[in-house]
């Protein structure tokens, strides 16, 4: 079973509200969190080398997006901050990592909607 993890600098998350409805098997995840002004959110989840994390997400207004990953005091960005309100894009992984797509809050009560699904490395799904 996979981890992921989800982070927030407090009091950055107003909501996070998982919809997993037999989403687990396939690894599939619908995700909502809203963010105000200068707060962050992250869903962080766990990749083995080769696999691919497919996602797409839709802002109610702009927010500042990035996908991350630490390597102790390093943190690399394959996805660069950038200020959008919507995305559709893939990334794999080129090691065993926790990976983290973060959101930064440009406005106030900005909602975030998420979906990611998770392809084994087989590049059959």
């Amino acid at each position: 079973m996979r981890k992921t993890i989800f982070t927030v600098s407090l009091p950055s998350l107003l909501i996070i509200q998982p919809l997993i409805a037999e989403a687990e098997a396939e690894q599939s995840h619908h995700i909502f969190v809203t963010t105000n002004t200068n707060q962050v959110a992250e869903v962080c989840p766990e990749l083995k080398a080769g696999q691919t994390l497919q996602f797409e997400f839709e802002a109610k207004n702009k927010v500042e997006f990035n996908l991350h990953y630490h390597q102790g005091e390093n943190i690399t960005y394959p996805i660069e901050p950038q200020k959008l309100a919507k995305l559709t894009s893939s990334f794999k992984a080129p090691i065993d990592q926790t990976y983290c797509l973060m959101w930064k809050g440009l406005d106030n009560e900005t909602r975030v909607q998420l979906q990611y699904h998770i392809n084994d490395y087989t590049g059959t799904e």
